[in-house]
């Protein structure tokens, strides 16, 4: 059984002044950076959030702020998120299929909800790296 800290990876520091101030509030960085041998390197962003009528609820701030990190590391970036009530099951999804799902006001910051559907379901008491690669297979 393969187990996410048994990965190499390295967790990015997030302070703000670690970022260029040009940059502040228009890229955000990722969680992690993960290496998997033989495959390379994936960058995962990782969140806790509730289900909602059968969708996680992504600030669409975020999704954009990602996605200009995608496109200046021109690499993709996977989330990561966690419920809090039930510690061992963790949604993937890439950031980039959020891009043409509908956006929504909650409490006035714009979101995006993601269905279910959509995401890889993973079982971290389990084997987590089968789950990432048959979410990677999916593509």
């Amino acid at each position: 059984m393969t187990c996410v800290g048994c990965l190499p990876q390295i967790y990015v520091e997030q302070s703000l002044f670690t970022i260029p101030e040009p940059l502040r509030g228009e890229i955000k960085r990722p969680d992690f950076l993960v290496g998997i041998p033989t495959i390379g390197t994936i960058v995962v962003d990782v969140k806790a959030k509730r289900v909602y009528r059968d969708a996680l609820i992504i600030d669409a701030y975020e999704h954009r702020t990602l996605q200009a990190f995608e496109t200046d590391f021109n690499t993709s970036v996977w989330l990561a998120c966690f419920q809090p009530d039930e510690p061992h099951t963790c949604h993937l999804f890439l950031n980039r299929s959020l891009a043409g799902l509908a956006r929504s006001n909650l409490t006035g910051e714009a979101v995006i909800a993601v269905p279910l559907k959509l995401t890889r379901p993973a079982d971290t008491g389990r084997d987590f790296m089968a789950a990432l690669m048959g979410a990677i297979r999916l593509l």
